[in-house]
């Protein structure tokens, strides 16, 4: 099940304490990094009582590589200490897709935008296989 909560402490709170993963997307702003360092204190308080659960990705989010911000994110959010994942760069294709209603890979199948969601699926499905003692994605 896939849970999208506003970023309220009470509806985080709730959604990671029955979660076995969590994505936190981060844009490259000192606003949203502050906010993933509170997730991450909710996220290691619930995990005292479930034996290291939930397991989290970062995933750095509307990130133009070109500017500093952009180029520091990955090493911020590295600094961590749980897995990031590769970063989604800032993309009309992403607007265009939500808009329309229909996913990047209807709008821009095998682009750069497709092959960055690709890549976070591919981290989701092997993150979710070690917790089920698979190898497999």
């Amino acid at each position: 099940m896939v849970v999208d909560t506003a970023p309220g402490a009470w509806a985080l709170g709730a959604s990671i304490a029955v979660s076995n993963l969590v994505i936190v997307p981060c844009t490259p702003s000192g606003l949203d990094l502050e906010a993933t360092v509170g997730v991450l204190a909710i996220i290691d308080q619930v995990r005292t009582d479930r034996r290291g659960l939930p397991r989290v990705i970062l995933v750095p989010n509307r990130v133009d590589a070109r500017t500093l911000e952009g180029k520091q994110l990955v090493d911020e959010l590295a600094g961590l200490r749980e897995v990031v994942s590769p970063t989604i760069g800032c993309r009309s294709a992403f607007v265009r897709a939500f808009s329309t209603g229909r996913s990047i890979a209807e709008m821009a199948n095998g682009q750069v935008g497709h092959r960055e969601i690709q890549l976070l699926y591919d981290l989701v499905q092997q993150s979710l296989g070690t917790m089920h003692g698979s190898s497999q994605a």
